[in-house]
């Protein structure tokens, strides 16, 4: 059996105000060719269906129209868990409507976590958690994220049957595993990371929730993100995983990006010379960074007119937080005139004039009679 292994599509997601469902379409598209040519039997996505727990209406229907192409058009089977990012209880309605159709679905923990049978392998679905659910479910004090998938992992381990495959799929932070800025509710602290060596009884473990595509432990892996969802992960190459239960083999499967993104870094007088068009970023989205200047509203409007796909714009002022005389405390203490007056002679070093105190003040005024 071939396993296909994806997670963290975020469907619905923006990217600096800009959608991204049309480049969410043409990655889940490219998906069904990879199903189609590796001829793969079961389609299984850790988490993260959506980006928020009350999704779009074009984001569910594109969720919709991909689920009727791999369970109707395709007749494979799909497993899907609920992640951090989804509404547990949205994503799992009609699961049992669904689930003669081929797709599984699994919201919140409200029972054991069963096995799954499908040909020669046991999928054990383990979506995103807390450990007071655990506790309740297994009537055991559970406390840390380490701690419930300690006791879901024994209980899965003294039910199972001998003489099949074993696959978890959890929407989890591993210890030890890499982080991006897009990991955004990926916590740090010690109390939600759960350690690989949990895993180590399972052939395969499909992970969802970090967005960076590695391998954590001897059988578990993360496939990534569906697309870069920040500019941090510009250079990442995104991936599905496949497994074959036959030989134990994993291999990767690229996902190419409608618009890939890029991160351009140089002076002011460097990057003028560029054009996004002319030098190699066709239609990319682009971040700039600028490394000598801070940036003004006429520089953005003039690398807007050169760079179709900017989206971010970042100068010398990020470099320089240090340099902010001001704390939270001495806030309470300044008028809304005054804020502004130490902004911008703490990030462009320069001191408002009277003309532009007063029109700030008038401004103020004008919202204040609102």
């Amino acid at each position: 059996m071939k396993i296909l292994h994806t997670a963290d599509w975020h469907l619905g997601i923006d990217l600096h105000k800009v959608s991204l469902l049309e480049d969410q379409k043409y990655a889940l598209w490219q998906i069904k060719k990879i199903v189609m040519e590796e001829d793969v039997d079961v389609i299984v996505i850790a988490g993260d269906v959506y980006d928020t727990t009350l999704a779009s209406k074009e984001a569910i229907e594109l969720y919709n129209r991909c689920m009727s192409m791999l369970c109707l058009e395709l007749l494979k089977q799909v497993i899907v868990i609920a992640g951090n990012h989804d509404s547990a209880v949205r994503l799992a309605t009609c699961a049992e409507l669904l689930a003669p159709m081929g797709l599984h679905i699994y919201g919140k923990l409200e029972e054991k976590v069963k096995g799954l049978r499908i040909k020669d392998t046991m999928f054990y679905p383990i979506p995103y958690l807390h450990p007071a659910q655990v506790a309740q479910v297994y009537e055991q004090p559970c406390a840390t994220q380490e701690e419930a998938f300690r006791i879901i992992c024994e209980d899965i381990h003294l039910h199972k049957e001998k003489n099949l495959c074993h696959v978890a799929i959890a929407h989890a932070f591993i210890a030890g595993s890499s982080v991006c800025e897009s990991d955004r509710f990926a916590r740090v602290g010690g109390s939600d990371l759960v350690p690989a060596t949990l895993f180590e009884e399972f052939d395969y473990v499909a992970l969802g929730h970090l967005h960076r595509p590695q391998k954590v432990g001897e059988h578990v892996y993360y496939s990534g993100s569906l697309l870069p969802y920040s500019f941090s992960e510009a250079e990442q190459q995104k991936q599905v995983l496949l497994y074959d239960t036959c030989n134990q083999k994993v291999y990767a499967r690229t996902i190419e990006p409608l618009h890939p993104l890029y991160v351009l870094k140089g002076s002011l007088s460097y990057l003028q010379q560029l054009r996004q068009v002319d030098d190699g970023y066709p239609q990319g989205y682009v971040k700039l960074q600028l490394l000598d200047v801070c940036v003004s509203y006429e520089m953005l409007t003039y690398f807007q007119e050169h760079y179709p796909g900017l989206l971010q714009l970042s100068g010398k002022n990020e470099q320089i937080k240090s340099k902010i005389s001001l704390d939270v405390e001495q806030l309470d203490g300044l008028n809304d005139v005054n804020i502004v007056k130490r902004y911008f002679q703490d990030m462009f070093q320069e001191t408002l004039c009277d003309e532009d105190i007063q029109l700030l003040q008038e401004g103020l005024s004008m919202l204040e009679e609102v």
